[in-house]
């Protein structure tokens, strides 16, 4: 897809959050990604690597971007999940 958008769109995100007064923790390049599962043990992806090696999914148009809080577990309860709230959400548009 236009990487060269997303980053672009990941760099205006990031503009705006410092100007708004948010603390950045740190500055990466973005790097589109999809994640597509999370663990704590030792996995050997390489099957699922191969699987999707050739993956080549469908263009499509962001319609809007949210701002995502991610709750994480505090309790130890073993299997507990992150629960992420939407704390602000932007509809995108062409502008001019």
């Amino acid at each position: 897809g236009d990487v060269d958008a997303l980053r672009l769109l990941a760099g205006r995100a990031e503009a705006a959050g410092r100007k708004a007064g948010l603390r950045m923790e740190e500055h990466r390049r973005y790097q589109a990604h999809l994640t597509l599962a999370r663990g704590r043990a030792a996995v050997d992806v390489g099957p699922y690597v191969e699987l999707l090696r050739e993956f080549a999914g469908r263009s499509w148009r962001v319609t809007d971007l949210a701002l995502v809080r991610s709750n994480l577990p505090r309790s130890g309860v073993r299997g507990e999940q992150p629960r992420y709230e939407a704390v602000g959400r932007w509809v995108c548009g062409a502008s001019g």
